[in-house]
């Protein structure tokens, strides 16, 4: 792939330790499209407001909804308008620096034509840019844990060595989603939303969300998340929170057979770097071979629980 890199637009929290009693543990990835505009600033934002939450102690699930939902409306306040501009001023430095130390090759030479320049300084960044969410929330005082999704980026978790998805990626293909993107008065074309985008939940992308009849839930791409709960269990070895190009590589079982392996291999292996190791093993090898496969933004956390002896 020489000569060519994609902008990376992905961003994650692993918040540990959090909350008056230490309790709460917050990991998340949020895939960025678009831009990293929405992705960054979800990343600053996402743990501060949950821990702020009135539910926190007593409704966790509540929380986490809530949270997510307003991701969306500080995005339109004034601070959170003027730090998304700062955020493409930053993207675009990067951008203009890695061009000119990486010159794009002639295919994203072409895109980068076809969708011209962000205009850094606009009110209006988060219409059009937008980000998935995939989160996990561990309460070790309850002994429960919280996943928390909205896009099609997907967490797994390995319990006695078999993967169990606790997430659903959110496809416009999916009834549930078709429904409510119908009613929204949307519609769907070649797989994607109004002909754009192929995920049917995440922050920002505003422009999806200005139906005033409906709340936050029912606009045809909603920030409102699925959440499962899971009790705290000895089987539990690992969970694996991923972006969907992990997961265009990997099935749900491949990827935690691919950590267990590692883990059985070396069992003081840093989990950064079976991440490498899984990573090198999936990344597209030639890209004007390939058919996407590979070649997307990858972004993965593991979060291994320790057996108690």
């Amino acid at each position: 792939m020489q000569g060519w890199r994609k902008r990376q637009e992905d961003a994650h929290i692993a918040s540990v330790s959090q909350g008056d009693k230490k309790n709460i543990h917050i990991f998340g990835v949020f895939d960025g499209h678009g831009g990293k505009e929405i992705s960054q600033f979800v990343s600053k934002h996402f743990t501060e407001e949950l821990l702020k939450n009135k539910n926190l102690e007593n409704d966790m699930k509540q929380a986490l909804k809530e949270t997510f939902i307003k991701m969306d409306e500080i995005m339109v306040t004034e601070q959170g308008i003027e730090e998304i501009k700062e955020h493409a001023r930053k993207s675009k430095a990067e951008d203009d620096l890695q061009s000119k130390n990486d010159p794009p090759s002639s295919q994203t030479s072409l895109l980068m034509q076809l969708l011209g320049p962000k205009d850094t300084e606009s009110n209006t960044i988060s219409m059009r840019t937008g980000c998935t969410a995939c989160v996990l929330a561990v309460d070790e005082k309850n002994k429960k844990l919280y996943f928390a999704n909205a896009g099609d980026s997907r967490v797994v978790m390995s319990k006695g060595g078999v993967a169990y998805a606790q997430s659903e990626d959110h496809k416009p293909e999916l009834e549930s989603e078709k429904t409510r993107i119908y009613k929204a008065q949307g519609w769907i074309s070649e797989g994607r939303v109004k002909g754009n985008l192929n995920l049917t939940r995440g922050f920002g992308d505003l422009e999806y969300k200005q139906n005033k009849d409906l709340s936050p839930e029912e606009q045809m791409i909603t920030a409102n998340p699925d959440i499962k709960i899971e009790d705290f269990d000895k089987d539990i070895d690992f969970v694996i929170i991923g972006c969907d190009g992990i997961w265009d590589c990997l099935k749900n079982q491949e990827a935690c057979d691919f950590v267990s392996k590692k883990l059985k291999e070396d069992p003081n292996i840093k989990l950064s770097k079976i991440i490498e190791e899984m990573m090198d093993s999936i990344i597209a090898k030639d890209l004007y071979s390939e058919t996407g496969v590979g070649c997307d933004n990858m972004t993965c956390i593991i979060i291994l629980f320790k057996k108690k002896e």
